[in-house]
């Protein structure tokens, strides 16, 4: 049966791509002796062209450590799927060491970062992905020679933190909109902060959830630059400061709301305009008070919230604002997703036809 799906799977993505596609699924039952069939990440990636599409097939066990070194595209089934019984397509981590790379639908178990001290690594888009530990942008020692510029954070849910380089001439315009961020406890807290945001860096629409249990916490710690945000919601589950720049730059937050989950009021002020400082964001389902994130939770603003039409373009603010789709559950933006996959006669004799009911959404880029 999942090889039936995997042809259906093959249908769905080669409706409009000019792009070679190759399929990767970990399944021994699979049959991967077709050209365009692996059983692994890797071998996929070195049999590909630059251009390709790599679609990873769901799996009941992960796809390890990857390093993606060519200007493809990889494509997993979203990292909370309604579908195949819970499995998602899951990489232990991930290191980028080419230009032109796009990664979209993926469980990661700890990071995203680039490949080597001398990895070039521009136009990236990482999307709708659940990466459990930091996005390493670029290096944190500036004399290094990485170059990371043109990077796309959208649409993810992240723990720990975003990175980027030291040097701020080689992380030139990161653009990190519409994502879920958790900051945690570390052994210091800017390993697990924004770190390293320079004037070119764009962060907007983001919900940012402070969960330290100990101190007070910079999250925009070794600014590199001036740096102005807007349309985000900051919540602390315990810990103040929050919103102190680097010495000798300026950090602007405009739009935005800041709460204390815990109750009190945040020491230090958002320093900008159109901001509501200590305030409840009020969302329409969240069902932990600690704010963290579940396929079933909803971060839509409430109509008590005072981030209704208050955002800097007039529309809300937060995750589900602007001209990126938010998906709980991690579904890729271009590609259509099974929501039902149903056998009506799964007992069958030797040459009688199956029959098969698939539903899905159409694409949300459309």
């Amino acid at each position: 049966m999942k090889k039936l799906f995997t042809l259906l799977t093959i249908f769905v993505l080669s409706y409009a791509q000019a792009q070679n596609i190759l399929i990767v699924d970990n399944d021994p039952v699979i049959d991967t002796s077709p050209s365009h069939m692996f059983d692994n990440i890797t071998d996929a990636i070195a049999a590909a062209n630059n251009g390709d599409i790599i679609y990873v097939q769901p799996s009941i066990t992960g796809y390890g450590a990857i390093t993606i070194d060519k200007e493809i595209t990889l494509f997993g089934s979203g990292h909370s799927p309604i579908l195949n019984d819970g499995r998602r397509t899951e990489l232990t981590s991930v290191r980028i060491d080419a230009d032109n790379i796009k990664i979209s639908g993926f469980y990661i178990s700890t990071f995203i970062s680039y490949a080597s001290n001398s990895s070039t690594s521009n136009n990236i888009i990482i999307e709708d992905n659940y990466v459990n530990q930091t996005i390493f942008v670029g290096a944190t020692n500036a004399t290094l020679a990485t170059t990371n510029n043109n990077w796309i954070i959208r649409g993810n849910v992240i723990n720990y933190g975003i990175s980027l380089h030291a040097d701020p001439t080689k992380s030139v315009n990161t653009v990190i909109t519409n994502n879920h961020i958790t900051l945690l406890n570390g052994s210091t807290s800017a390993a697990y902060a924004l770190r390293y945001f320079n004037d070119t860096t764009v962060f907007n629409n983001n919900v940012v959830r402070i969960n330290f249990t100990w101190g007070n916490v910079n999250i925009f710690p070794n600014m590199t630059g001036d740096v102005t945000v807007f349309n985000n919601i900051f919540i602390s589950n315990g810990v103040n400061t929050l919103f102190a720049p680097t010495a000798g730059r300026t950090l602007t937050i405009n739009n935005s709301i800041s709460y204390m989950s815990t109750g009190g009021t945040i020491s230090l002020t958002m320093s900008g305009v159109g901001n509501f400082d200590s305030q409840n964001p009020f969302f329409e389902g969240v069902a932990s008070t600690l704010f963290d994130i579940a396929p079933e939770d909803d971060f839509t603003l409430s109509p008590s919230s005072p981030g209704l039409n208050a955002g800097a373009d007039g529309n809300d603010i937060g995750i589900h604002n602007g001209d990126y789709d938010f998906d709980m559950r991690g579904y890729p933006t271009e590609l259509p997703y099974l929501t039902n996959f149903t056998i009506s006669n799964n007992l069958i004799n030797a040459g009688e036809n199956i029959n098969v009911n698939v539903q899905a959404n159409a694409n949300k880029s459309n």
